[in-house]
């Protein structure tokens, strides 16, 4: 499945006049992020298509166009005009990780539907919201692991993890369809499938021991996989990847 939009994009539509409204967040949350305005003197120290500093601003679709010092989504338009609350302008680059192990019953067989193999998947949960999540999300400048992927691991595993993730399959790289996604701020995504078949998997075994299942913030448990997974509607689609990769059951 096509993680573009699954709608008719307004580019595809001729208005004569397109001037929707814009909007920037102030990121108070966040260290880092891209001025508030559209004045040139703001957006000119700005360096598109490239590594800017340590903020990459290249995007895994294609060289964006830059317009009056803004760089206009690949995809299209999309009724907002400005970063909207993502942190910056042009492509806002994540890291997703879809950690699958094999469903099995109590005797220890695998557990099928329709003659394919079932999976867990490890997903991630924030108080404040109302689905489930693939571990990872944004990107910081100079970070190796998203935020949200470093809260649920115990610090002194992380470089092992991140070995680990160097190991893994690359499911998917490119736009991500996201309601946060502007005219000149879009989310680009890299999602790494690491999966577990053994029930004795030693990196299973430590991945689980370093697991931060109560932390305060965020809530981490493995689920069933199959349609009915309570997962962002874009995180369905990361993770059917990674499913099919398998030839697992969805």
């Amino acid at each position: 499945m096509d993680l573009a939009p699954r709608i008719l994009l307004l580019s595809l539509v001729h208005f004569k006049i397109y001037n929707p409204p814009f909007y920037t967040a102030v990121r108070k949350d966040k260290k880092y992020y891209d001025p508030f305005n559209d004045s040139m003197q703001a957006l000119s120290k700005i360096s598109y298509n490239t590594m800017d500093g340590n903020i990459n601003r290249q995007s895994f679709c294609a060289t964006y166009e830059v317009k009056d010092g803004l760089p206009m989504n690949p995809v299209g338009r999309t009724g907002l005009k400005g970063r909207g609350s993502l942190c910056w302008f042009g492509p806002n680059h994540a890291l997703h990780s879809i950690i699958t192990k094999l469903r099995r019953n109590k005797d220890g067989s695998i557990c099928r539907k329709r003659s394919k193999k079932m999976l867990e998947t490890l997903v991630i949960k924030s108080k404040l919201s109302e689905n489930w999540a693939l571990p990872g999300g944004s990107m910081e400048p100079g970070e190796a692991l998203p935020y949200k992927l470093r809260k649920i691991l115990k610090s002194d595993f992380l470089s092992t993890f991140q070995s680990m993730l160097k190991k893994g399959i690359e499911v998917y790289k490119g736009y991500v369809d996201d309601p946060r996604n502007t005219d000149n701020a879009w989310i680009e995504t890299t999602a790494v499938s690491l999966h577990f078949d053994n029930l004795d998997d030693l990196q299973l075994y430590a991945l689980e021991q370093n697991l931060q299942i109560h932390h305060q913030d965020i809530f981490v448990r493995w689920q069933v996989v199959d349609q009915k997974i309570p997962l962002y509607a874009n995180h369905k689609d990361i993770l059917q990847k990674a499913v099919d990769y398998h030839h697992a059951y969805y």
